[in-house]
């Protein structure tokens, strides 16, 4: 039954408010659901008399949620659909999806099937609709093509992570809502300044079975954990968030002999989040396998850190799209000493840490301006902001933890903190092959483009191309917002650049002549870029990293990137064929997904091949290795090679592309692309010179902060893209093509 309230004196009965449909029914057991669902319903009840839907909830479960006396709260689904459709047919409804996981499985998308008939009526009589914090547990093909009509209905979509954004498309990503909680400004900046005083390490582990069994850690694991504790000086605090990990958690405190503030039996929600928030006030380190346990404990001040016993990648991707990357940890591999090591290495990062939060409140606020906007109808499309707003920098390309160099250039604009603009991915593809996804993401963009246009915020267009589809799908974007008088930059990526513009040089010629700049990044991409639109639209510009913590020197090589004939994986085999009878105690690790299957041998003595790993792991990998190698036969700018030698690796690689100016002057080892004998020589000699190696990585890190940095790098990125506003480089640019998709 409804168990809705009277109106509220002194509402204007002539002018009916907004009547504002959302769920607030989550897992009463979870405590994360709440600090999801709490500041969605607090940005909606701003702009209208908010309806929600929360089932049979237990006591204290509506107080965590902090509803109003004057909101309407249904515990019958039925009876809440039934007033969604009433006040929707007036034409006087707006609803929002729930934020959290999605369940995208089958039986899981029975819910979002069943809402389509109210939107679709929410949607026809000029209602809005609004997804925002939602973000996908799986991505596989079929979901997301059954997601395709719920987001197509939406009037205004933010995902709670890059990868979902890219994997779902109709909107970019945003902060997760539990970031918006927590410490105020002042404490928050006494905390990051280490002018709080804080005794406790918490430490979490989730235990719902699911599909099967989840493991628990062994003594090593035990171990390491009481050892990071004890470096640090800090007492062992194991908690519950979750009441079904409570059987866990009482395990494990009594395992590394620490308090245990569990689920209690009789308390409220309310009650028991107050409890874990002043725990985390005391908290210097959080390490869990709960994303809002982290998420909780870091905005009251603490460090947080992914703990967990597989390579899952829901805590770094959330993390990562608010610019915190590298704090998921998987330990399963782990001795005790490496373990104890790597958790207080990652304390050390609590400052950095709490610097990004900053950040992403103020993402979550912009989010919440805009929905505020959209459901006042200030304007209809939530996108313009008042001229004097900091210039947005939109990105077309993908953003997430998806292989591939251009993908990784934008992640790491996305998440640097620039001084005089905002940057933002439009997405404009899917993955290979998902023709259909390709299809709504392309004409998504064009529909944003439109928006953008006769939005009055400043706003610059990059386009990221580098052959074939992607200078007839980006490019055909970048002519439309050319058209729209947008200024654009274009900025050349891939390795075979030159061999497609000697194909097609009048659409290369077309789409560059549409840019007010274009960055290269290669002097052979410069060139031929300048010859169609002169020298000083131009300009050669590495690409860059953050830098990382120093490598830890272990015996092992690592090969990150397309295990294809192109970035040389058949010549690395015979090379290492070669040297490892020499050296037994070396390890070669080959990261990435494997494309040509035929040069592979999984049996190749003293290698490892990982298959596609996330990125965040790739780093990892190379934060413990010696050596890094990548002995392509075409590269433009590989990041794996920065990213090599922002973490002081010694880097083995090819003459080929932007390479040698990394590498000359002894920055790394150079050879010929495709010689054997080369390369083996290059192995061996920084496999067997210790004093060499390590000459030459502390040489390649310090060219690469000074020349390749992000703070060398992106101050002059910035200068680029801000240049074209206020001025147009075509008087009349060139018609649109036909749009035609790769």
């Amino acid at each position: 039954m409804s168990a809705a309230q009277a109106p509220a004196e002194g509402t204007d009965a002539t002018e009916p408010r907004r009547q504002i449909f959302a769920v607030g029914r989550g897992q009463y057991e979870n405590i994360g659901d709440v600090l999801l669902r709490r500041p969605l319903l607090d940005w909606a009840r701003e702009n209208g008399r908010l309806h929600v839907y929360v089932g049979h909830s237990p006591a204290g479960y509506d107080d965590g949620l902090r509803l109003h006396p004057d909101d309407v709260v249904y515990r019958s689904f039925v009876s809440w659909y039934r007033a969604l459709l009433a006040e929707a047919a007036r034409g006087n409804a707006d609803t929002l999806y729930k934020p959290g996981e999605l369940q995208l499985t089958l039986i899981g998308m029975k819910e979002h099937l069943a809402m389509l008939p109210a939107v679709a009526l929410v949607r026809a009589r000029g209602g809005r609709v609004a997804r925002i914090g939602a973000g996908a547990r799986n991505f596989a093909p079929l979901p997301r093509a059954l997601m395709w009509p719920s987001n197509a209905l939406s009037s205004y979509t933010r995902w709670r992570d890059d990868r979902t954004a890219d994997y779902l498309g109709f909107g970019p990503s945003m902060p997760d809502l539990g970031f918006s909680d927590g410490l105020d400004a002042d404490a928050l900046a006494a905390a990051r300044a280490g002018g709080d005083t804080r005794d406790l390490f918490v430490v979490s582990l989730r235990d719902d079975t699911e599909v099967a069994p989840r493991p628990y850690p062994d003594a090593a694991w035990m171990r390491g954990v009481r050892g990071a504790a004890d470096a640090l000086g800090l007492r062992l605090v194991v908690v519950t968030q979750v009441s079904v990990d409570e059987e866990r958690s009482q395990r494990l405190g009594r395992d590394l002999d620490a308090e245990v503030v569990g689920w209690p039996v009789l308390g409220a929600h309310d009650a028991h989040e107050a409890r874990l928030r002043a725990v985390y006030r005391r908290t210097r380190v959080a390490a869990s396998d709960r994303l809002h346990v982290i998420i909780a404990a870091f905005t009251e001040g603490a460090m947080p850190i992914g703990l967990q016993l597989d390579d899952a990648d829901k805590i770094s991707r959330h993390f990562d799209t608010i610019g915190l990357s590298g704090i998921a940890l998987n330990t399963r591999d782990l001795d005790a000493e490496q373990l104890r090591d790597r958790l207080v290495e990652l304390a050390g990062r609590r400052g950095e840490a709490l610097g990004t939060l900053e950040g992403a409140r103020a993402r979550l606020a912009a989010v919440r301006s805009e929905l505020g906007r959209l459901l006042r109808r200030d304007e209809i499309v939530p996108v313009a902001a008042p001229a004097s707003a900091r210039p947005v920098v939109h990105h077309l390309g993908r953003a997430g933890d998806i292989p591939g160099g251009m993908t990784q250039v934008v992640n790491a604009y996305l998440s640097w903190p620039f001084d005089r603009v905002d940057n933002t991915v439009l997405v404009t593809r899917g993955d290979p092959g998902d023709h259909p996804t390709a299809l709504f993401r392309f004409l998504a963009a064009r529909r944003t483009l439109h928006r953008l246009g006769r939005s009055d915020r400043p706003a610059v267009v990059v386009a990221h191309l580098s052959e074939r589809g992607s200078f007839v799908r980006e490019g055909h974007l970048a002519l439309l917002a050319a058209r729209l008088g947008m200024p654009v930059v274009v900025h050349l990526h891939g390795s075979e650049f030159a061999a497609y513009e000697k194909r097609s040089p009048r659409r290369v010629a077309r789409v560059l002549q549409a840019a007010s700049h274009v960055i290269a990044l290669s002097e052979e991409s410069r060139a031929i870029a300048a010859r169609h639109v002169g020298s000083s639209a131009v300009t050669v510009l590495p690409n860059a990293v953050p830098a990382g913590a120093p490598t830890r020197g272990a015996p092992a090589v690592v090969f990150g990137g397309v295990v294809s004939h192109r970035k040389g994986i058949d010549v690395l085999d015979r090379a290492w064929r070669r040297v490892h009878e020499r050296f037994p105690e070396w390890e070669l690790i080959v990261a990435g997904p494997i494309r040509d299957e035929e040069l592979v041998d999984a049996a190749l003595p003293g290698a490892t091949f990982l298959g596609s790993v996330p990125h965040d792991r790739l780093l990892d990998l190379l934060g413990e290795a010696a050596i890094a190698v990548l002995p392509s036969r075409d590269e433009a700018m590989p990041m794996f090679v920065l990213e090599a030698l922002a973490r002081s690796v010694c880097v083995i690689s090819t003459e080929v592309g932007g390479i040698p100016a990394v590498l000359d002057d002894e920055r790394g080892f150079l050879v010929p692309p495709g010689d054997v004998d080369a390369l083996a020589d290059a192995l061996a000699q920084a496999m067997g010179d210790a004093a060499e190696r390590e000459r030459r990585a502390r040489r390649g890190a310090e060219g690469f902060t000074a020349a390749f940095s992000a703070g060398a790098v992106y101050p002059r990125a910035e200068d680029i893209w801000l240049t074209p506003l206020g001025s147009r480089r075509l008087a009349e640019p060139p018609e649109t093509p036909a749009p035609v998709l790769a």
